[in-house]
């Protein structure tokens, strides 16, 4: 009996040395650019909720909006073997090959704000507010403030996102059913403050004279704002926007904007690191899982 007593410390050492650590949580964050108000809004949550609540680690990589750069990160990424991948994509092509090779590699993503077309793969989730009834909502409201009758421009995102396709289709069907409405001009600004100030000048240089400009995104509404003003119509314009960002939700308070629909971006980066958690802990997870306006 006493020889047993002695061994059993011995015994418990060799079972704690044998013991493997546990792994360290650790993710990557494929980023589809850098010094969007949203986006960054978006990887400061990613970034604050993995690391506060999980313990982890957070790679980031920024793609500045090339799709085959992120694609190479991608890669890069999933031969570091991640607890898991969580992408904002550039555009549907990356997301789909994105897709792929992770599905390849066994190791799960999650895609937030923006998703890929087709069916959602296997240790794969979507985290996105609705952007088709984002587009519905915002032209519901300026419709509204036009009395249902005018002249109305659309500024799109980058036409190979389908964040800009899904919010400029709910805007055309809202302009559908109004038949006092009519859609002057659109084009794409890509998102970006200083092209859509350009377009929109260039619009009204043409003699273009819309009642209501329907940005994709707060971006661009305030671009059409600084080019409205210039032209001395500030006021005079209804214009809308979409994220709900701070500078959109100031203009807004302001008089600039008549409506910004929001995105919550912190809640989708915190959903996304907790659905990349529960796939890489082969629990379920929606396959969608939409954050409301």
């Amino acid at each position: 009996m006493k020889q047993l007593t002695r061994s059993l410390p011995a015994a418990l050492l060799l079972i704690a040395l044998a013991a493997p650590a546990a792994a360290e949580t650790k993710f990557t964050l494929l980023m589809s650019e850098v010094g969007d108000p949203l986006l960054d809004s978006l990887q400061a949550s990613v970034l604050n909720t993995a690391t506060s609540k999980f313990s982890a680690s957070v790679d980031v990589a920024q793609a500045a909006g090339n799709g085959g750069t992120q694609v190479v990160q991608g890669r890069a990424a999933l031969d570091a073997k991640p607890t898991a991948l969580i992408v904002n994509p550039v555009d549907d092509a990356s997301a789909r090959t994105i897709t792929e090779m992770a599905a390849a590699a066994g190791i799960p993503v999650v895609f937030v704000n923006k998703r890929p077309s087709g069916p959602v793969a296997h240790r794969m989730a979507i985290v996105s507010a609705n952007h088709l009834v984002a587009g519905r909502v915002q032209m519901r409201l300026l419709a509204q403030g036009l009395g249902d009758r005018g002249n109305v421009a659309i500024l799109r995102g980058k036409d190979s996102d389908n964040a800009a396709q899904e919010r400029t289709a709910g805007m055309k069907e809202i302009l559908g059913q109004r038949p006092g409405l009519k859609l002057l001009a659109e084009a794409s600004a890509d998102w970006s403050r200083r092209r859509a100030q350009d377009q929109v000048t260039a619009w009204l240089r043409s003699g273009l004279k819309p009642d209501a400009i329907a940005a994709n995104n707060d971006e661009m509404a305030l671009g059409a704002v600084a080019a409205l003003k210039a032209a001395g119509l500030s006021g005079k314009v209804l214009v809308g926007g979409v994220d709900g960002t701070s500078d959109g939700i100031a203009a807004v308070k302001s008089g600039e904007l008549l409506v910004s629909v929001l995105q919550d971006a912190p809640m989708q980066g915190a959903q996304a690191v907790n659905d990349a958690v529960k796939l890489a802990r082969g629990e379920y997870v929606q396959p969608y899982d939409w954050v409301p306006h």
